[in-house]
């Protein structure tokens, strides 16, 4: 009996260890915008160098605090601005667009061999792993959804100010067992609901 019940606490570490792994490793597999791979919130897992601005013009991704389903139309957008840029000789042929919220820039990039150019490591917030505009390479299952909550203040109106407030949203929730655990967070740009999911 004592030599299953350690058996079981073993496994119990063992997938406990395992689903940390993969939070702390966060493989992804970015969406492609226009035929263009697009990383929000991730980077390439591969070696590239940024060949341009992909735009000129800053808050590309801005968004007002009760706009809905519009991210996606924007980076729609983004992407086609990158693309006529490269068509008038203003920047070089690229494989990919790297958004980055944090600096509010957009570059156009070229990758180093030829490489899986949809692999990716999402960045994470508060030790989550988010999954934008991407899907996870692991196994996992979803525990929770909730809608985006557009009430939620974004301070200078910009998208990385609404995903912020939306996962300190979550966290919160799932201190007060209001929400199950959850590894990581994918979220729509269509909607900006957040899809909590485990990891097996």
């Amino acid at each position: 009996m004592k030599k299953i019940a350690f058996l079981l606490i073993l496994l119990s570490v063992s997938v406990i260890t395992c689903a940390q792994e993969k939070r702390k490793n966060s493989p992804a597999t970015v969406e492609k915008i226009n035929g263009i791979p697009v990383f929000v919130f991730s980077v390439p897992q591969n070696d590239f160098e940024v060949v341009g601005k992909a735009v000129t013009t800053g808050h590309i991704l801005q968004i007002a605090v009760n706009e809905q389903a519009t991210v996606r139309d924007k980076t729609v957008k983004l992407v086609q601005k990158a693309l006529d840029r490269q068509k008038k000789g203003k920047i070089p042929e690229f494989d990919a667009v790297l958004i980055e919220l944090y600096k509010d820039r957009v570059k156009a990039i070229k990758f180093k061999g030829k490489p899986n150019i949809l692999d990716a490591k999402v960045l994470d917030y508060e030790g989550i792993p988010v999954y934008f505009f991407s899907k996870p390479k692991d196994k996992y299952k979803e525990v929770a959804t909730l809608d985006a909550d557009y009430s939620l203040y974004a301070k200078r109106g910009l998208l990385l100010d609404k995903i912020e407030s939306m996962l300190n949203r979550t966290l919160d929730k799932e201190k007060e067992g209001k929400i199950p655990h959850f590894d990581a967070v994918i979220i729509s740009p269509d909607d900006l609901k957040e899809t909590l999911i485990v990891f097996y």
